[in-house]
């Protein structure tokens, strides 16, 4: 429904560990947007995408912006669009290919919205030359209930962009955006497939790689094929071939969770991730690809997390050091193979971030893993969390539905500073969403 009627919704996390009921408003109009009590407790979201519970929270009105989905001014000389928050990257990667422009900084699924990319200050396909999300933000509008609209950026109101980029929504709404595009050097990525055989090698190849995209694909299972796995690196090409254009099926966290029990297991990861090494191996090295398919993998293909169903996944991100990232690979070898811990992939990127605030920054590493749920998920990651602390890695929150406060204290570098400037900003804390509840935010 498409109003500023408030009615009672169930959300999920994505990742199907986390669902709780509360009031809900999915306004397409302004004064929707600023009608309900200015003193209620609120929380923005967008498509619903990330895995942790930063878009609602008990007793928080869910306002959802994606109906706030206008291109508002575009800027030809200097290459900028100003459009609303609940724009989607694939709508904005639509509009801006055929002007021979693009956006960078792509994260996983073409739905996720430009304001949601912005609250969770997310990563792209090579975080390492490109940043984050939020380097390429210029300006933002951010409607807080108490204080009204306010315009900031690095120059006009500093504080409040660093707080809100990468701020999960706690400093109010953001309602538009101005994002700064970069010319288009080609439709075409030619991606590079290499097999390796340890975290090791992935390690290397990424080390000594400048392409444009760069991440890797590993089998996470316990026993001796872990580590085996796929570096890919993509380069722009002038390829005259001609270019399918990228075709998905939305998927939501309930559509993800339609199957009652997950079909993975010790037995189907290890068939799942043994068929896909095989497939690259008798795959050509290089295919030329457009950038859509490049940059969103998953949205073509989402069996892998259908498959998990309705009993959901386990993922976590760390940020770990260049110094700390090799000892860190072996180090989660030996946990993974000592406990028979429920991974089944693991991917890494070099990642490069400068924003303060609760989303991960600095240089190095960053390690994905990713979960089936059975007895033994939850004490693996109690032990990942003490191995993250040792390595003096920093977990990234949109992607860990269970990080504790007094591990998110000790691994998210902007925390603390990030409390005390929420905390005068706004004492009441009227933006409340489970995340900043869970931790201590309140």
């Amino acid at each position: 429904m498409t109003n500023g009627i408030v009615r009672k919704t169930c959300f999920t996390t994505f990742d199907g560990t986390l669902s709780l009921s509360t009031t809900h408003q999915r306004p397409d109009r302004f004064s929707h947007l600023e009608s309900p009590d200015t003193t209620a407790h609120r929380i923005p979201r967008g498509g619903g995408y990330s895995y942790s519970a930063s878009s609602f929270g008990e007793s928080s009105l869910v306002q959802e912006m994606t109906c706030f989905n206008r291109f508002l001014e575009f800027n030809t000389q200097q290459a900028t669009l100003k459009l609303e928050a609940g724009v989607s990257l694939i709508d904005l990667m639509e509009w801006a290919l055929p002007r021979k422009l693009y956006f960078p900084v792509l994260p996983g699924y073409p739905l996720i919205t430009v304001g949601g990319c912005v609250a969770a200050d997310v990563h792209g396909k090579n975080p390492y030359i490109d940043g984050t999300f939020a380097d390429w933000v210029n300006q933002l509008t951010v409607f807080h209930p108490q204080k009204g609209y306010q315009s900031c950026s690095r120059e006009v109101n500093p504080n409040l962009f660093a707080m809100t980029c990468g701020g999960f929504g706690l400093t109010g709404i953001i309602t538009d955006i101005t994002l700064q595009l970069a010319e288009l050097p080609s439709p075409a990525i030619a991606l590079s497939r290499k097999s390796v055989h340890s975290l090791e090698e992935a390690q290397f190849e990424l080390a000594s790689s400048n392409a444009d995209i760069a991440y890797s694909w590993h089998d996470a299972t316990a026993g001796g094929n872990f580590g085996a796995g796929i570096v890919y690196t993509g380069h722009w090409t002038e390829s005259t071939e001609q270019l399918k254009p990228m075709r998905f099926r939305p998927m939501t966290a309930s559509t993800r969770a339609k199957l009652p029990l997950s079909a993975w297991n010790r037995v189907s990861a290890r068939i799942a991730n043994s068929a896909i090494l095989l497939h690259n191996r008798l795959k050509s090295d290089v295919s030329v690809t457009g950038i859509l398919d490049a940059c969103f993998p998953f949205a073509s293909n989402v069996y892998f997390h259908k498959l998990f169903g309705k009993t959901g996944l386990r993922e976590s991100q760390f940020l770990v050091s260049e110094e700390n990232v090799g000892q860190c690979a072996q180090a989660l070898k030996e946990l993974i193979c000592e406990t028979s811990a429920p991974t089944m992939m693991l991917s890494l990127k070099r990642f490069k971030g400068t924003q303060k605030s609760l989303s991960m920054s600095g240089t190095g590493y960053l390690v994905a893993i990713d979960c089936y749920r059975n007895a033994g998920t939850d004490v693996f990651f109690q032990r990942l969390d003490q191995l993250i602390l040792e390595m003096g890695g920093q977990i990234n929150l949109s992607k860990d539905s269970r990080v504790p406060p007094e591990i998110a204290a000790l691994t998210v570098s902007g925390i603390t500073d990030f409390k005390n400037n929420l905390f005068e900003y706004d004492p009441e804390r009227i933006m409340r969403s489970e995340l900043s509840a869970r931790l201590g935010l309140l």
